[in-house]
């Protein structure tokens, strides 16, 4: 029975560090994949010191490109926040890894990205285009993302 409880034990804990979590670091966040989360960021000087999360969702399908740029919504809400999806996706027959930023600063948004690929210990920088405000800016890569790092971010 110790034997049993043991193994258990041991397959939860493998189990739990696994699922990696979003983590905040002053002006930097880092995000696992499947995950769809609303900041509100603290501004400074036209830069960002450091998030706080409103607002944290699993994504547990793959997202529907059409449909986020079909159903996106214009409007002119300057409320300072921030929402970011990074999951996997899908447009036409296409599967894909996806960033998919809407920001309602006002201004336009710049940052950059380090991708960590399934299997690997290290990030890699990526290029990412600047976010307009009140906007959808979708970023997509086909190798398997497993979490992406975003920092340097900056109001222009």
């Amino acid at each position: 029975m110790k034997k049993l409880l043991s193994i258990i034990t041991v397959f939860l804990i493998i189990l739990t560090s696994a699922q990696e979590k979003i983590s905040l670091n002053k002006g930097e966040i880092t995000v696992p994949i499947g995950k769809k989360i609303l900041l509100k960021p603290e501004i400074k000087n036209n830069k960002i010191i450091s998030f706080e999360i409103v607002k944290e969702d699993n994504i547990t399908q793959k997202v529907d490109l059409f449909d986020t740029l079909e159903n996106f919504k214009k409007d002119e809400v300057k409320d300072n926040s921030i929402e970011l999806t990074f999951a996997e996706g899908f447009m036409m027959t296409s599967t894909m890894y996806v960033l998919i930023v809407i920001q309602k600063t006002g201004k336009k948004l710049l940052f950059k990205a380090k991708i960590r690929l399934k299997g690997n210990s290290s990030y890699q920088s990526t290029s990412i285009m600047p976010a307009i405000s009140n906007s959808v800016l979708v970023e997509q890569w086909k190798d398997h993302i497993d979490s992406i790092i975003l920092y340097d971010f900056e109001l222009n």
